[in-house]
């Protein structure tokens, strides 16, 4: 069964550069550049993962994890962002969290600890 992944981030190329590994690693992986799509995904698919940039056009990291969270779903969340402060603000300090620029394979490393294992 495949391991079904949603990659929101704005910044097109750090969203295409996960996907395209977390493809090589066999995961399916939709795409998202902001919160407004990434709440419409969620809506129609079941992911075993999210992988959400904090900071983000129209609906933020927040809204959208609060919607994984008022769901009967466990899915796991973690998040990437090029503002770390911005973490306890929001109220995300609790989740996994790699800043900008992260390596790719600590990244992938996390994400097999969240689905795979």
């Amino acid at each position: 069964m495949s391991r079904k992944v949603l990659v929101v981030d704005n910044e097109y190329g750090s969203r295409r550069n996960i996907a395209f590994l977390l493809r090589e690693q066999g995961y399916e992986v939709d795409e998202a550049d902001d919160g407004l799509t990434a709440l419409e995904f969620l809506d129609k698919k079941k992911f075993d993962l999210l992988i959400c940039d904090v900071v983000m056009p129209h609906v933020s990291a927040l809204d959208v994890i609060r919607r994984i969270e008022s769901s009967l779903t466990s899915t796991p969340v973690i998040l990437i962002t090029g503002h770390p402060e911005l973490l306890d603000e929001k109220s995300l300090g609790h989740l996994p969290c790699f800043t900008k620029p992260f390596n790719l394979y600590d990244l992938l490393r996390r994400v097999k600890q969240l689905v795979d294992e």
